[in-house]
């Protein structure tokens, strides 16, 4: 698999800091990092840059993430077994190996402090030179043969040149860097238009549209729209114009939902030159599938065109009633100005090719946008969540920003705003949005804590780290394009 690595987001550092392991880091500090001056962190952080600098760059910024982990994992596994073999050949020789060295620290604080049962039955071998040598030639030569075992956990690595040591470490980190890109979104940050944030768009599951019928005189065309009041003044319609020839069914007409949400992301996700230039996006169908039904079955293709084709359909209208009950509309624009789905003759995978309305195109590219990392939203489960999370990362950056504090209260009418509840039962909807804040809190993703009271909830939002400082308001945009 070939990679274009662009600027790489500071979060991602974050990210590899916790894979890597503070075992790992610890003994990085202590053989590698020795003569540094700066804070461990920040030490760590130029570590990590410079073997993405000297090994996942390229002239062309294109590397082979397969090519790259199959050698440092053949590398791996060769210095393995000879570090294995050379200590074999000096057990053989009768020489004072490192087992040995290891074995008398043993006994020397065995014997200088009481053992209590559970210690003296862990080490009741050290007393036999020869089955204690054996014993750990034994874990080793496991150690030697697991291929997901890191080199750096060889026991007597100190014993190592300092060269060995330091080729050790990038061997390790670079194949925990290579699965990392591997599982990695197309771009590592997403955005989210904030008419799509503000207006409840999306239903909180599969809602039938209202049936109101009008005829466009402009466009010469039938439309079937479905009006939703907000709670100061404002209504969101939903429209679908309906095709010539086109049997209008409206109890097969279905509002947009939480699955709709998540494929709009997806799309946004796969952006690449050609949205900036030409508003269009083409990805291949399949890890779409794999991600809102779970296979990849003919009927999970046939239901993602139908979506897909859905949201083509879709036009989107916000009207605002003054107090003389005059209204006047404050956007209009469809989500998507065409959607093809084809098929590859050559290979047999299916594509689809969206191209963005002006008005949504406009909109990335003036920024009006709430930026997320992509990995969070990958991480939730809860259909309510996966609409919320845009809110709660507006109201992240805008306290930021506006300098506000992150605890803020939450009426029921900020959630109804912003969500087609199904449901009129406020006491119903008051529970849903409950465990989708649960989610986010034991997710550890937007939310410290929260509580009810009364028809709302007062939450604190996590304070944006610096990580998030830097790539949203700092660094230019960012991806991976894979």
């Amino acid at each position: 698999m070939s990679v274009n690595i662009q600027e790489i987001p500071r979060f991602v550092f974050d990210e590899l800091y916790k894979l890597i392991g503070e075992k790992t880091k610890d003994k990085l500090i202590k053989f590698v990092l020795t003569e540094s001056n700066t804070e461990h962190k920040l030490a760590f952080d130029n570590y990590i840059q410079d073997i993405i600098n000297n090994i996942f760059f390229s002239n062309d910024d294109v590397v082979d993430l397969l090519e790259i982990k199959t050698n440092y994992h053949r590398r791996r596994q060769m210095t393995k077994k000879n570090w294995l073999k050379q200590l074999k050949k000096e057990v053989d020789k009768n020489g004072y190996t490192p087992i040995h060295a290891e074995r008398d620290v043993l006994i020397e604080f065995l014997e200088s402090r009481p053992a209590d049962d559970e210690i003296k039955t862990a080490f009741e071998n050290i007393k036999e030179p020869q089955e204690f040598i054996q014993s750990r030639l034994l874990e080793i030569e496991e150690w030697a043969k697991e291929r997901n075992e890191r080199l750096t956990d060889f026991p007597y690595l100190e014993k190592k040149q300092k060269y060995q040591i330091e080729k050790a470490f990038e061997n390790d980190i670079v194949c925990i860097i290579c699965d990392f890109l591997k599982n990695s979104p197309k771009n590592w940050i997403t955005h989210r238009f904030k008419d799509l944030i503000e207006n409840p768009v999306f239903a909180d599951g599969k809602a039938k549209l209202k049936g109101n019928i009008l005829f466009d005189e402009e466009q010469q065309s039938t439309i079937v729209y479905d009006e939703y009041k907000m709670s100061d003044n404002r209504a969101v319609r939903s429209f679908i114009a309906v095709e010539d020839g086109e049997e209008v069914k409206l109890d097969k007409m279905f509002l947009l939902d939480d699955m709709d949400s998540e494929i709009i992301e997806h799309v946004m996700e796969n952006r690449d030159e050609r949205f900036y230039t030409e508003k269009s996006i083409v990805f291949d169908l399949r890890p779409l599938l794999i991600r809102v039904y779970g296979n990849t079955s003919k009927k999970a293709y046939d239901l993602a065109t139908k979506r897909l084709t859905k949201i083509g359909r879709f036009s989107i209208e916000g009207r605002t009633t003054g107090a003389n009950k005059d209204t006047k509309t404050t956007f209009l624009y469809n989500l998507f100005q065409e959607v093809k789905v084809t098929k590859e003759e050559a290979t047999g995978r299916i594509y689809a090719e969206i191209k963005f309305s002006d008005t949504l195109h406009q909109q990335f590219i003036t920024k009006q946008t709430v930026q997320i990392y992509s990995h969070l939203i990958h991480r939730l489960e809860n259909r309510l969540s996966k609409i919320l999370i845009y809110a709660f990362q507006k109201e992240r950056l805008d306290a930021y920003l506006q300098k506000c504090d992150m605890k803020n209260h939450f009426e029921y009418t900020f959630f109804s705003d912003r969500i087609r509840f199904r449901s009129k039962r406020i006491e119903s909807n008051l529970k849903l949005i409950e465990s989708s804040l649960q989610e986010f809190k034991e997710a550890k993703i937007l939310v410290e804590d929260y509580r009810r009271i009364g028809n709302g909830f007062e939450i604190i939002l996590t304070p944006l780290t610096e990580s998030e400082k830097v790539d949203f308001f700092i660094s230019p945009s960012t991806s991976l394009i894979q």
